[in-house]
C-alpha cells in the first residue's frame, strides 16, 4: 500500500474520524449500517405518460475524488462503502496509460482508495491498496463491511496481462480472485490473499462486483457477507454470474450460486448487484451482456436466492420498465419497515437512457425506486446527471443522506469519478418521469417478433398529414430513436427506406433517417451507415448515403424540397446500385465500389446500434457547428429488407399497407404516442 501525492482541497479534514453513533447490539448496528434514516418519507412517485423536464437535484456535496490524467490515465469502476465508524471509502481502478491499451479493461491497473471523514465533502490523499509495486491488472474492487467487527474486506480480481508481448485480451490470462482486509477503517490493509476456490476450472475470465457487497440481517444466515461476481466460461465466451459468501466476517469465502449451462442471447447476466429483501432472500439485479441487448426490456436481468446466496432460485429473466443501457448499476436498501419503521424501499442507480451502445447510450444517470422488493420498478425517478455517465455505486451516509460515486467525462461516459450527496427529500422533490414515450411500429410482424417501436426524445408531438397523423419536430431537441433489433440489420443485403417529409428550412442539414454510425467515427466498424438528408444549407440538395468498410457512396437530387408541402422520398440499395428518388421522379443513381470480400459490402455495425429519425446519431454530442436536426414534419417511415421495384415504391407512396410485407422491417405510421 502506498500514497499518491495530490493537493488537498482547502479546508480538507483528514484528522480522526467523526463518530457514527450506533447501538452495540448486532441487530441495531446492522439496521444503522444498512438503512438510511432521512427526516421524512415520500410516497411512491406516480408515473406519467409523457416525461416532463427533469427537476434539478439539490446536492449538498458534489466533487471529483478521481480525475483522469491526474495520477492515472483514467479512473474507472467505482465502489463505495461507509464504515461502522462513518468513514466513507471510495475505491476505483487507476488505469495506467500503455501504448497498446489506453483506458482498456486489460492493462496495468491499480486499485486506489480515497477516504472521507465528513460525508464526502473532503477527501484524504489517495492510497494504492493493490498494485503499487507491479504492472499487473488489478480490478473490479468489491468492498463489504462486517457490522459486528467493523472489518472491511475488499475482494478483487487480477491477472498477468502483458507476458510474452501478447495482445491485451480478456482471454488466456490466469485471472484470479483475491482479498485484502482493513480493521482500521481503511487506513491500512493486509497483503493480498488468493482465493483459488472462487474460480471454477473451466472459467477463463473471472471478476468480482463491481460495487459494494452486503451483509444479511435476517433469517438463518444473519451476519453473512455476500459479494457478487461474474465469469466467462472457457471456449463459450458467454457471461455467467456467481455469488460469494462469508460466515466469519470476511476472513474466508465460499463460492455459492452460479449460473450453469449455455445462456440465451436475451439472458447473459454479468456485473451483478444485490440487496437483501425483507423476507431474508437476496434480490439479484444484473447487467445483460448477451449479444442481442436490443429489446426494450432486455438490458437488466434479475433473480433471487432463497438460501443466503448458496444458489439462484430461478434463471435470470428480464426486468420490466427499468430502462438503461448495458451498464453496471447499484442497488441499495433505503428503508425496511422491520428495521426503521418506514415503508420498504430499494434504490437502483444507473444510466436511464435505453440503448445498446456503450459510448452513445450511457447517459442520464438516475436513481429509481422499488416499493415491493424489486418485483416492480417505478419509471419515475431522480436524474443525478443528464450527461454521459457510466458505472455508479450507492451508499448511505452517517448524516442520513445518500452518496453516489459515478463515472463521467464530458463527451464520453467514463474517465473521472464524481461524488454526489443528497437527501431522500431532495431526491423525491426532483422526481420526474424517466421512461421515454414510444410510437408504434405498425407493420405486420411474424408471431413472437417484437415491434421496433421508436423512442421519442425532446418534445416531438403528433401533427397531421392530410386526414391522418404525422410527427412534428421543432429542430431543437426532437428526434426518434430505434434501439438495435436483429430485424433492423441490413448487413450486406439490398434494402429500401421510404418516408414522407415536409419542411421549409433554408439553412442547415435535416436528417430524415440516419442509421448506425457516422463516417469515420464508429468505434466498431468505421463508416457503416445509411442516411437520407435534406440539405437546404449545403447546396440545396436531397442527399442519400450508404457507407461500408471501403467507403461511402452518395446520391443527390438538386433540391431540398423546402417548399412547405409534402414529398415522398425513396432510397434503395440494389446490388451495387444506389438510387434516390422523390415523388416518384427520375432517381439519382450511383454505383457502390466493389470490394475483394463479401464483408466489404456490409453496412451494419458489428455490435449494438441505433437508428435515428430526425437527427444525426451523435446528437447532442456533435462537434461545434455540426448540429443536425430535422425541422418540420415526417410520416410513414418504412424500411424494407430488399430493393423495392418502382411500382412497389409507388404503392407505398399511395399508402398501400400490403407492399412486401414479408420483407418489411419497420413501419412508423405515427398514429399514437404511448
Amino acid at each position: 500500500m502506498s500514497s499518491l501525492s495530490e493537493r488537498r482541497p482547502p479546508g480538507a479534514c483528514c484528522s480522526a474520524p467523526t463518530t457514527w453513533v450506533y447501538a452495540l447490539s448486532f441487530a441495531v448496528l446492522a439496521a444503522v449500517t444498512l438503512a438510511v434514516t432521512p427526516p421524512s418519507h415520500a410516497a411512491a412517485p406516480a408515473s406519467s405518460a409523457h416525461p416532463r423536464p427533469a427537476d434539478s437535484l439539490t446536492t449538498h456535496v458534489l466533487n471529483t475524488p478521481f480525475k483522469a490524467r491526474e495520477n492515472y490515465f483514467c479512473t474507472r469502476i467505482p465502489a463505495l462503502v461507509t464504515s461502522t465508524d462513518g468513514v466513507l471509502l471510495a475505491f476505483a481502478e487507476g488505469r495506467t496509460r500503455m501504448s497498446t491499451t489506453g483506458c482498456h479493461d486489460v492493462g496495468d491497473t491499480d486499485i486506489v482508495l480515497r477516504r472521507s471523514f465528513d460525508g464526502g465533502a473532503h477527501w484524504e490523499d489517495p492510497q494504492v491498496v493493490v498494485g503499487a509495486d507491479d504492472a499487473l491488472a488489478h480490478g473490479n474492487p468489491a468492498p463489504v463491511v462486517d457490522a459486528a467487527t467493523g472489518r472491511i474486506t475488499l475482494l478483487y480480481a487480477g491477472s498477468d496481462w502483458n507476458r510474452d508481448g501478447a495482445k491485451p485480451s480478456r482471454d488466456g490470462f490466469a485471472r484470479t480472485v483475491r482479498a485484502v482486509h482493513s480493521s482500521d477503517g481503511g487506513a491500512t490493509w493486509t497483503p493480498g490473499v488468493a482465493l483459488p476456490q472462487a474460480k471454477l476450472p473451466d472459467w477463463s475470465w473471472v471478476s468480482t462486483g463491481p460495487g459494494h457487497g452486503i451483509q444479511l440481517v435476517r433469517g438463518p444466515h444473519r451476519g453473512r457477507l455476500i459479494v457478487p461476481g461474474d465469469h466467462t466460461t472457457r471456449g463459450r465466451r458467454t457471461p455467467g454470474a456467481q455469488l460469494y459468501y462469508s460466515d466469519d466476517g470476511g476472513l474466508t469465502w465460499t463460492l455459492g450460486a452460479t449460473t450453469s449451462g449455455p445462456h440465451t442471447p436475451t439472458a447473459s447476466p454479468a456485473e451483478l448487484t444485490v440487496a437483501e429483501t425483507t423476507d431474508g432472500a437476496v434480490y439479484v439485479n444484473a447487467r445483460n451482456s448477451g449479444p442481442a441487448q436490443c429489446g426494450t426490456n432486455e438490458h437488466r436481468l434479475e433473480t433471487t436466492s432463497a438460501d443466503g446466496g448458496a444458489s439462484f432460485a430461478a434463471p435470470f429473466t428480464p426486468v420490466v420498465n427499468l430502462d438503461t443501457s448495458p451498464t453496471f448499476g447499484s442497488l441499495l436498501r433505503l428503508h425496511a419497515r422491520d428495521l426503521d419503521g418506514k415503508p420498504d424501499r430499494l434504490l437502483f442507480s444507473a444510466p436511464s437512457r435505453l440503448g445498446p451502445n456503450t459510448l452513445e447510450d450511457r447517459r442520464e444517470l438516475a436513481v429509481r425506486s422499488s416499493y415491493d422488493e424489486g418485483r416492480t420498478w417505478q419509471t419515475a425517478g431522480t436524474l443525478v446527471s443528464a450527461g454521459r455517465t457510466g458505472y455508479s455505486d450507492l451508499t448511505p451516509l452517517p448524516d442520513g443522506s445518500l452518496g453516489v460515486l459515478y463515472e463521467t467525462a464530458g463527451t464520453i461516459p467514463h474517465g473521472n469519478l464524481v461524488f454526489a450527496a443528497f437527501t431522500e427529500e431532495n431526491m423525491d422533490e426532483a422526481a420526474t418521469e424517466l421512461r421515454r414515450p414510444r410510437t408504434t411500429d405498425t407493420r405486420v410482424r411474424p408471431p413472437g417478433e417484437p415491434g421496433n417501436h421508436a423512442l421519442i426524445h425532446g418534445g416531438a408531438v403528433l401533427g397531421t398529414r392530410h386526414r391522418g397523423k404525422a410527427m412534428e419536430f421543432d429542430g431543437t431537441d426532437d428526434y426518434l430513436r430505434l434501439v438495435c433489433s436483429p430485424s433492423l440489420r441490413v448487413e450486406d443485403q439490398d434494402f429500401t427506406v421510404t418516408a414522407w417529409f415536409r419542411h421549409s428550412a433554408t439553412t442547415g442539414t435535416l436528417p430524415i433517417v440516419w442509421a448506425y454510425g457516422t463516417p469515420g467515427t464508429d468505434p466498431l466498424k468505421k463508416g457503416r451507415h445509411f442516411s437520407i438528408r435534406a440539405e437546404p444549407g449545403a447546396g440545396d440538395v436531397m442527399r442519400g448515403t450508404v457507407g461500408t468498410d471501403i467507403g461511402s457512396t452518395e446520391v443527390t437530387l438538386p433540391s431540398s424540397y423546402n417548399d412547405g408541402t409534402w414529398h415522398h422520398v425513396v432510397l434503395t440499395r440494389d446490388g451495387l446500385a444506389l438510387r434516390l428518388a422523390v415523388d416518384g421522379g427520375p432517381p439519382a443513381t450511383a454505383t457502390m465500389p466493389r470490394g475483394t470480400s463479401p464483408a466489404d459490402g456490409d453496412v451494419t455495425p458489428a455490435g449494438g446500434f441505433n437508428i435515428h429519425v430526425g437527427a444525426r446519431p451523435d446528437f447532442p454530442n456533435q462537434p461545434a457547428g455540426v448540429a443536425q436536426l430535422f425541422r418540420g414534419t415526417l410520416d410513414d417511415v418504412r424500411i424494407f429488407g430488399r430493393a423495392l421495384t418502382p411500382d412497389e415504391a409507388a404503392r407505398v407512396k399511395n399508402g398501400s399497407l400490403d407492399v412486401a410485407t414479408g420483407d418489411e422491417r419497420l413501419r412508423l405510421g405515427f398514429s399514437t404516442i404511448w
